[in-house]
């Protein structure tokens, strides 16, 4: 089977190969000679077991394309035999972007050329090669090589230390030999007789339960974790038995290390720490602890957090006394049993459509917050954290985030190589637009909040309608007023905005700007003779020459260069700032206007304003040419900003 398989792949090869050679052009010999890449190869194996997978990684080859491998292996196995062996494999990538790997699945192409009985060492080099549909294009080896083949593969364990505090859902390091690799199969710990004893006295006998060590990078350290499943979640002592197996996937299990006396100390949960000790509604807190319980994926296992004490409004009024009634939080992610990243909470009542939960209100909370860890019907409170935290105002993160159409719709408008000074203009007019409010922008995936905006800059419309934006977002019922919701996405398909009647397709799509262009579309309104007075130079369908990177910063274009990066970053970053005021909940109109949670557009319009039809908004002044614009929020729909996000020093 082995053969019949390399034998298929270099057949497909074959086929392609001479599929290339027989459409090309010329005598036999007249092709020029190929350059073949060496590149380095990074191997981190020389414990082999049936069940390995030896992955072979092409260092700096995230551009390169290939439809086949092979990995020659040569030297000795000892006893005077020797092994030259050539496998042919496909080729894998890291992820979507990462180098080219190839991986041998030592069970199916190997094991039975090598025959360890019951270990045997093969002395030599392996060389590696790349095709594409022409041929090789890159060689790599790895020389000085020692592969162990072990056929029996037990765990060694050293001796753990006993009696010492452990909390649920830690991960304890143990050191040894024989750990199994992820792909390889599993390393368990097995307790075969143990006793949990709880403070209060009750017990709880264990038998035959199994937790799997986890891979800590090397065959001679793991992570064994004090398992909710095994050990409980309330605090107390255990003591018994401990033995370790590797279970191979091919089905082979090898005994290894015992421990007769094992004993530890289970610790209740605490919270040591809250960081920053202030946020605003939607903001990332690290709460910093022990004994945090990652839940379970059938929901059996988990961490909750309980809130009391007095919350005090920035704006007065009475407080608002937490006692009777604990504030629940479901923690945001359990990173691990020393770290859980929560938000400041907050929740939307769907009937009255009003903000509820401790970040509904800018305060101060001055309280306790105790943590719970559950399994089961088994439930154990942790020691409080107490002190204060201050609740901030909302403030709105917006993520811009350029989709590849808007590369290559740049480079039709012949601005491909003053991309990045394009966005940075975008970037500036968004940021100028809500420098009154507090509002953030970037282009990074926020680090310090957990909910955020987030805005797509394409190039076509994909509904076909050359729409400069649109925000279709949709928030319980359409339009958001009062800026309920933080984590709007204006972009991509939201199908139920196009089942409300709305279109499905958001963000802003700039191939739509052409048609401001009257020598393209002559009958079109709102066309304007300055859009291709500046982009005529450059752009390929007006008869100009792109922008080549030897005139930019400096060249003889240089002024008009900077004129169409002005134009066409304002066109960008207007459209931008209208589409995420409709997320925002613009335009205001106050409850008493009629279908005001209807009404998209400032009515009436005005001069230079942002919230404005895109009727009422003429091309001169979202470019921001000869004197017009920049366009500005109205006094009402700042003074709704304002409130909604007010600035915060």
């Amino acid at each position: 089977m082995r053969n019949a398989v390399q034998a298929l792949w270099r057949l497909c090869v074959a086929a392609l190969v001479g599929c290339f050679a027989s459409c090309a052009s010329g005598e036999p010999g007249d092709e020029p000679q190929r350059a073949i890449t060496i590149v380095d190869i990074a191997f981190d194996q020389t414990t082999v077991v049936r069940s390995s997978v030896l992955r072979f990684q092409f260092l700096d080859t995230a551009d390169r394309q290939a439809v086949l491998g092979s990995v020659r292996m040569s030297g000795s196995l000892g006893e005077g035999r020797e092994l030259d062996e050539r496998i042919y494999l496909p080729v894998d990538r890291i992820g979507d972007k990462g180098d080219l790997v190839i991986d041998l699945r030592v069970a199916d192409q190997l094991w039975d050329l090598v025959a360890a009985a019951p270990t045997r060492t093969l002395s030599g080099r392996i060389d590696l090669e790349l095709e594409d549909e022409i041929g090789v294009f890159a060689v790599g080896s790895v020389d000085g090589l020692g592969l162990r083949f072990r056929a029996a593969y037990p765990p060694r364990v050293t001796p753990m230390t006993t009696g010492r505090d452990v909390f649920p859902d830690e991960r304890l390091a143990i050191s040894g030999d024989g750990f199994l690799r992820p792909e390889e199969g599993t390393t368990w710990a097995i307790v075969d007789a143990g006793r949990v004893t709880f403070e209060d006295g009750a017990s709880r006998t264990v038998r035959n339960a199994r937790v799997p060590v986890e891979w800590d990078g090397a065959r001679d350290r793991a992570l064994l974790p004090v398992s909710p499943s095994i050990f409980g979640v309330r605090s107390g002592a255990f003591a018994g038995s401990l033995r370790f197996e590797n279970e191979l996937d091919t089905g082979e299990s090898f005994g290894g290390s015992e421990q007769a006396e094992y004993s530890a100390h289970l610790r209740r949960p605490r919270i040591d720490s809250l960081s920053p000790d202030r946020g605003s509604r939607g903001q990332k807190i690290t709460i910093a602890g022990r004994g945090f319980v990652r839940p379970a994926s059938d929901t059996s296992a988990g961490t909750y957090f309980a809130l009391e004490g007095v919350l005090r409004p920035t704006e007065g009024g009475g407080d608002i006394v937490i006692d009777n009634d604990p504030v629940i939080i479901t923690p945001f992610r359990v990173v691990d049993e020393t770290r859980v990243e929560q938000d400041v909470s907050y929740s939307v009542d769907p009937v009255s459509r009003t903000l509820t939960g401790l970040g509904a209100v800018p305060g101060v909370f001055d309280g306790t917050i105790t943590p719970y860890i559950y399994r089961g019907n088994e439930e154990q409170a942790g020691d409080p954290w107490r002190g204060t935290f201050e609740v901030l105002p909302t403030r709105q993160v917006v993520r811009v985030r350029y989709l590849p159409g808007f590369s290559r719709a740049l480079s039709q408008y012949g601005l491909g190589v003053v991309e990045s000074e394009v966005r940075d203009r975008i970037m500036a007019v968004i940021v100028r637009d809500y420098a009154a409010t507090n509002l953030e922008v970037t282009v990074d995936e926020p680090q310090d909040f957990i909910e955020y905006t987030t805005i797509e800059i394409g190039g076509p419309d994909p509904s076909g309608l050359l729409n400069f934006g649109y925000d279709n977002s949709f928030n319980e019922g359409g339009k958001d007023v009062g800026n309920l919701y933080l984590s709007d996405y204006l972009g991509g398909v939201n199908r139920h905005s196009q089942d409300a009647g709305y279109l499905a397709y958001g963000g802003v799509f700039i191939e739509s700007f052409i048609a401001f262009s009257p020598r393209l579309y002559p009958n079109n309104f709102g066309t304007s003779a300055e859009f291709d007075v500046v982009l005529s130079p450059f752009m390929p369908a007006l008869g100009g020459e792109p922008v080549r990177d030897s005139e930019w910063p400096e060249g003889g274009r240089v002024v008009a260069v900077r004129s169409a990066i002005h134009m066409m970053g304002n066109l960008i970053g207007h459209t931008a700032s209208h589409e995420i005021g409709h997320a925002l909940g613009l335009a205001h109109f106050p409850p008493t206007v009629e279908n005001f949670a209807e009404r998209f557009h400032n009515d009436p319009p005005g001069a230079r304003l942002i919230m404005d039809a895109g009727s009422d908004r003429p091309f001169t002044e979202r470019a921001e040419l000869g004197g017009d614009g920049p366009a500005r929020f109205s006094d009402e729909n700042l003074r709704y900003l304002q409130r909604i996000l007010p600035r915060v020093e």
